[in-house]
């Protein structure tokens, strides 16, 4: 036997061999199924399903990003009806939805649009705050051309900070939340 040989087999680790125990899983009736609720998309590109236990940070990382050109939109898009993710369809993933929330711009400068169904008819309304509107609206916000933007007053312009909770209230209640204002806009 050559040296290399017998400085191997003499050098050869032991092997023990661990068998693992069994695991413990809890019965499957017990766990709590994922339900989404909502659809998220991101300028038309990338989309998200969520559901319960999203929180205002979830909202206001992607809204901090826009930047008006390669990032300018997140829509948060109420599924028809509560689901488990296996069960949403390519037609339920790409249909544009009845009631959603849409904000278009940048960090610094966007406009929220709500799209709700009132009485079996699809309403669009601009989201600001109150306040006294004399003329008509007299600014736009930065999108890119593709994207259409409707003139807004100066007080429906708004920051990510303040979109995140809209877009907050709006994921909980269905509506923006009561400071707000919604004005109605041609399709």
């Amino acid at each position: 036997m050559s040296v290399e040989r017998s400085m191997a087999a003499s050098s050869a680790p032991t092997v023990r061999t661990v068998r693992p125990k069994p695991a413990q899983s809890a019965p499957a009736d017990t766990a709590e199924p994922i339900i989404t609720t909502h659809r998220v998309t991101y300028s038309d590109r990338l989309t998200l399903f969520i559901g319960a236990g999203e929180t205002i940070d979830n909202f206001l990382r992607p809204l901090r990003r826009l930047d008006g050109y390669h990032r300018y939109s997140v829509q948060l898009t109420r599924l028809p009806a509560p689901m488990r993710p296996a069960d949403i369809s390519p037609a339920v993933s790409s249909a544009p939805g009845q009631n959603y929330l849409r904000c278009t711009g940048s960090a610094d400068a966007l406009f929220l649009e709500l799209r709700t169904v009132i009485d079996g008819v699809a309403r669009r309304c601009v989201v600001g705050r109150a306040g006294h509107r004399d003329g008509a609206p007299d600014c736009s916000v930065q999108v890119p051309e593709s994207m259409p933007a409707p003139w807004i007053y100066p007080d429906e312009v708004c920051t990510a900070d303040d979109a995140a909770e809209i877009f907050a209230g709006y994921f909980r209640t269905g509506t923006v939340p009561p400071d707000y204002t919604l004005r109605l806009i041609a399709d």
